[in-house]
């Protein structure tokens, strides 16, 4: 971008230059001026880092309405009107597609195994992880930089080395003490070794509040407590982990599906007091089947959560490096489930 490139418009679905008369430069000139100077707390960093390559951008071209401010235009603009997050317009309208195809990142397994094993510990002793890289998408669009975000189920510690990579303050629950201890070692972000159903008492005795986002991935019900088949075989095998805990207060070990759904609603009752007003939340489930019955563990928690909080969207998370089961064949219909709920809540 030339230095005489300082105001930009849209025109056939693309950012382009305008070309300036000098007073119209200049009233750009002071238009950017009096947006450094009157939303500076809403402006990201980076901009501020390169003030002098800041542009100003309005996609028909008038001056006067411009909000936005551009670096670089293929990055597209960020409208200072935007409180939510830090991203342009062209980085938010495609985090907002319905749906998602991720699967795990050798980079991400391989950072945690670096980590862990410095401590003797093996990041590998938890039986579903998630990839950091993934859970920082949804954080850097639903917080700035700075402000907090929550995980009841820590597991880990993915939620916080993704609040690490991103600059916001993490904090974390977990219950099992072994992958308390794996999440310790892999950052310094605020965690608790305790009980998510005890959520109330352990954020008002830590004298935390006012919470600015939330997302977590708990059980999926006591899905790996059933017959696992060759998961459950290789995984006793390595010696690992193949249901969460032993605990009789593990979500994870409750057996009545109805009793699980109104305990694990509970805990997002009791979190409610304690997020900022607006808040988003995002839990992410998965509907399973058990003894050849569906149970929609994803749909019957947004109905009963929707009581509590406003049910915004959901986001499809699928996974299409899951080897296929020839499951029922040859005499029934059933799915090789490759798909996860983001469930979208509102405080």
């Amino acid at each position: 971008m030339s230095n005489k490139d300082i105001f930009f418009k849209r025109e056939n679905r693309k950012v382009v230059a305008v070309k300036l008369t000098k007073s119209d430069r200049l009233k750009v000139k002071k238009k950017i001026d009096k947006i450094l100077k009157e939303k500076k707390e809403i402006i990201p960093k980076k901009y501020l880092k390169k003030i002098e390559d800041i542009s100003l951008y309005h996609p028909e071209g008038n001056i006067a309405k411009a909000e936005a401010i551009i670096l670089d235009p293929d990055d597209g603009a960020f409208s200072t009107a935007n409180k939510l997050n830090e991203l342009t317009g062209k980085e938010w309208t495609k985090f907002t597609s319905s749906w998602f195809v991720f699967n795990a990142l050798r980079s991400d397994i391989k950072e945690e195994q670096e980590i862990t094993s410095r401590f003797k510990l093996n990041s590998d002793e938890h039986p579903a992880t998630f990839s950091p890289t993934m859970i920082s998408n949804f954080i850097s669009f639903f917080t700035k930089s700075g402000q907090s975000v929550i995980d009841p189920f820590a597991g880990i510690g993915t939620t916080l080395v993704a609040c690490q990579r991103t600059k916001r303050k993490g904090i974390g629950i977990e219950l099992n003490k072994k992958y308390f201890k794996i999440a310790k070692v892999r950052t310094n972000q605020k965690i608790f070794n305790g009980n998510s159903l005890e959520i109330d008492d352990i954020l008002t005795q830590n004298k935390i509040k006012n919470i600015d986002f939330c997302i977590t991935s708990p059980p999926y019900w006591n899905v790996l407590n059933r017959s696992t088949g060759g998961f459950k075989n290789k995984r006793e095998e390595k010696k690992l982990d193949y249901t969460y805990s032993n605990k009789e207060k593990d979500l994870g070990n409750i057996d009545n599906y109805d009793h699980f759904i109104d305990k694990l609603v509970n805990i997002f009752v009791d979190l409610k007091k304690f997020l900022k007003k607006d808040a988003y939340v995002i839990v992410i489930l998965k509907n399973v089947k058990k003894g050849g019955k569906n149970y929609p563990i994803a749909w019957d928690f947004a109905k009963k959560m929707s009581d509590v909080y406003t049910l915004k969207d959901e986001k499809i998370w699928c996974q299409d490096k899951v080897g296929l089961a020839p499951f029922g064949y040859p005499y029934a219909y059933t799915t090789n489930i490759h798909h996860h709920y983001c469930l979208v809540f509102r405080n």
